[in-house]
């Protein structure tokens, strides 16, 4: 039977948020990743898709096509990479994957063909997945066994971050130096982070700290720091869907990024067809962005005062209570439900990670994330699918976002027949 770590107590659940400088300096580095992996990849095509079109005479709809065939490349490629992570670490995947994004992102801003584009965009696509999912999510998970929900809740920011901050950022370099110049400067800066990334260790005990900032000697650091970096993952492919933990994870966390992509994507239109102009409609979205930040440590918290599981399962029943707001006809209501859309949308980030590691033990993460990523990505593909057919059959937008409610709800029922108990100890046999 393979252990998760030595019989040291780890920290307790409470919400304090006392990680220690070196704790400190990982969530801000993954933090940084995840901006970035948020920005490259879903906000600055906003601006850029049209500008190259405009630019090289492209067709917008054809550029946006590459979304999808690049989020399914990226499916496959995340699984490669996290098999490299699980043997080579968080360290060597989160830096080889930024230079490597970094130079994708800056050849991205200076294609001259509609293949190049396609190519580079799904380099990206691929690339910020890793570095922001793969190694980010291996680091928090290391660092921070037990308080893995309170630093992934301050870490998610920046995500939500990103969605208000980095398409001005973009904005305003671009119109002093051009576009081009605006993009190749983001990929250099991924490149400076990527050297940020050289000092970054694997795990706590090889930086001198300890898991979660648990007071230990030097002897058990050490212990701790040996069992690490001599640890291998008993888990297989074969073993991993054999669980229904894999199946209920899977489906539970992929209706929930579903249902997130089928309402966001159709917020403003939503918005505007109760009565708000454009504009206000537009406004509201940059609110949920900002509401969303606040949002990431609120469900960081309840990760800590719950379990993972039934705070996982808490977040559904909330996704779903805001969007049944959303249907009631009345403003009062759309703006308490935009306000628990954004209050949702801070956490929609947390929950692989935390839940993962959460229910096949920490040091399990990079091996079974790494199957269970693509699971929850193929599910998530599908929500223009439902969106569309819901529309066909319902006839309505409203029609549509009561199916998210229901969706929404089976999936907390999911989560909720998950044993969080059964291998969190790096059992792999019931």
């Amino acid at each position: 039977m393979a252990r998760n770590s030595t019989s040291k107590p780890l920290a307790q659940g409470d919400a304090k948020s006392n990680f220690g400088s070196r704790g400190w300096l990982m969530v801000v580095f993954v933090g940084v990743m995840l901006y970035l992996s948020n920005g490259t990849s879903s906000d600055g095509p906003n601006v850029i898709v049209p500008w190259m079109a405009s630019a090289h005479g492209w067709d917008e709809a054809t550029l946006l096509g590459f979304g999808t065939v690049s989020g399914l490349i990226s499916i496959v490629g995340m699984f490669v990479f996290g098999v490299i992570c699980d043997k080579k670490g968080a360290r060597f995947t989160a830096v080889l994957s930024l230079v490597l994004g970094g130079l994708s992102y800056i050849w991205y801003g200076n294609v001259n063909s509609i293949t190049q584009y396609a190519i580079a965009y799904i380099l990206i696509m691929l690339f910020s997945n890793v570095y922001a999912w793969i190694a980010g999510g291996a680091y928090l998970a290391s660092w921070f066994p037990k308080k893995k929900g309170l630093a992934l809740g301050w870490a998610t920011m920046g995500n939500n971050l990103s969605s208000a901050t980095f398409v001005v950022i973009l904005t305003l370099i671009s119109s002093k130096f051009g576009m081009p110049v605006a993009i190749t400067v983001v990929g250099i800066f991924m490149i400076v982070v990527a050297v940020w990334g050289l000092f970054m260790k694997n795990n706590p005990e090889d930086a001198g700290a300890t898991p979660d900032n648990v007071p230990m000697s030097q002897q058990e650091v050490e212990a701790y720091r040996q069992e690490a970096n001599a640890y291998v993952s008993p888990w297989t492919f074969g073993k991993l869907v054999r669980t229904k933990e894999f199946w209920l994870i899977s489906g539970g966390l992929g209706l929930y990024m579903l249902v997130t992509v089928g309402i966001m994507s159709q917020l403003v239109p939503r918005m505007t067809s109760l009565g708000l102009t454009q504009e206000n409609a537009l406004f509201i979205m940059s609110v949920c962005s900002v509401v969303g930040i606040v949002g990431s440590y609120l469900w960081g918290v309840l990760d800590q005062k719950l379990s993972t599981r039934v705070a996982t399962a808490v977040y559904g029943v909330w996704y779903a209570v805001a969007v049944i707001f959303n249907l009631i006809p009345n403003m009062a209501c759309l703006y308490i439900s935009v306000f628990m859309i954004g209050i949702a949308i801070g956490g929609n980030a947390n929950w692989p990670v935390s839940l993962v590691s959460s229910v096949y033990g920490y040091r399990n993460f990079a091996k079974v994330y790494s199957l269970i990523n693509p699971c929850i990505s193929i599910i998530r593909v599908f929500s223009f699918s439902v969106l569309a057919i819901s529309m066909a059959i319902t006839g309505s937008l409203s029609g549509a976002y009561a199916v998210f409610v229901v969706l929404a709800f089976v999936a907390a029922g999911l989560i909720l027949l998950i044993n969080d108990k059964k291998y969190a100890d790096g059992k792999t046999t019931c």
